[in-house]
């Protein structure tokens, strides 16, 4: 019976991502804006982090792994993207609420700030004279916002399951959009050393529907995961490599034409990272993401407080990316 039952299951999830796949009409990559990372530790290592996470930030990268969470946690992120022209921050919550049973919530927003209207403010004739009454100025600003409602549950000492249900809202200036999706995802330890990882992101894919009746679709993607836990020799520290598949269902735009990954299609990508953690304390990181930017960064590790930062580099045009983390453990 609990066979019979697994594969309805499985034969559900598989029809909901089919339907996701086949889905036609709907404005393309509108759920970009859900894949920036909102951990440094994670960016720093190119977001190859599905297999390692074991805070907070579970929830957004893997919240199967929130079950390793056995204290009161918060966390916060900000940064500024795109030679600071949008704002993107991150705060996050997880309670333990039974044995190997964790919630975790989550909002992030990203946005940019007070845009000049000037729709209402041209006085000119409008050929060749473009002249704007000031006063009739007005500013508005285009924001999506992602509340995550998180559940990690352990199944046994090697198994961990977790899901995740994402509430959207997207304004800009007069005009709003709603949307909700779910995630699903596993963890699981081959050995203490040794772990792997399945992130499925919106499974039923994800509608956002405008108040002009226009529709965005997010389609499913997925992820797997490893990482492996290495002793230095002759030091006080540890190194973790960790690298992830990440398989689309539709080819990312600077994918295409011969762009980077397993293919030239873009729907198969790889990342990679690596940690270097030195006494539990001082970690170093690098990482390549799916585009191929380099990422580094550092983190620091004290007493109820862990403090991380990343670097990226966009190019000339778009900036470098700083993002500077806290997560607090209330824990004894």
């Amino acid at each position: 019976m609990r066979f019979s039952r697994g594969s309805g299951l499985l034969f559900l999830v598989f029809v909901l991502w089919w339907q996701g796949v086949q889905a036609a009409g709907f404005r393309k990559y509108a759920g970009e804006f859900m894949a920036i990372d909102v951990s440094p530790r994670a960016q720093a290592m190119g977001g190859a982090y599905g297999a390692v996470v074991s805070d907070v930030t579970a929830g957004f990268y893997n919240p199967a792994a929130l079950a390793q969470v056995k204290q009161t946690q918060v966390a916060f992120m900000h940064t500024w993207q795109f030679a600071n022209f949008i704002n993107y921050d991150y705060v996050g919550f997880a309670r333990p609420l039974a044995y190997g049973k964790t919630l975790g919530l989550a909002l992030i927003r990203l946005g940019v700030d007070n845009i000049k209207d000037t729709r209402a403010a041209l006085v000119g004739s409008g050929e060749g004279d473009f002249r704007l009454d000031l006063s009739k100025v007005r500013q508005f600003n285009a924001a999506d916002y992602v509340l995550f409602i998180s559940l990690g549950q352990q199944v046994s000492s090697r198994l961990l399951l977790g899901i995740n249900a994402k509430f959207i809202r997207r304004n800009l200036a007069d005009h709003s959009a709603n949307g909700l999706g779910f995630d699903a995802a596993a963890l699981f330890t081959v050995s203490p050393r040794f772990r792997v990882s399945a992130m499925l992101r919106n499974i039923t894919s994800t509608l956002i529907a405008w108040d002009t009746g226009e529709k965005e679709l997010v389609r499913p993607t997925m992820s797997l995961g490893s990482a492996y836990v290495f002793d230095v020799p002759g030091m006080p520290a540890r190194f973790t490599p960790s690298f992830e598949l990440l398989v689309r269902t539709e080819t990312l735009p600077n994918l295409d034409n011969g762009g980077s990954g397993f293919n030239n299609s873009g729907i198969f990508t790889g990342i990679a990272g690596g940690e270097l953690l030195i006494q539990d304390v001082l970690a170093f990181r690098a990482g390549v993401d799916e585009l191929q930017r380099a990422s580094f960064g550092v983190g620091l590790h004290i007493p109820h407080l862990f403090v991380d930062y990343s670097f990226t580099s966009f190019d000339q045009e778009l900036g470098n990316s700083h993002r500077v983390g806290l997560v607090i453990n209330f824990g004894s």
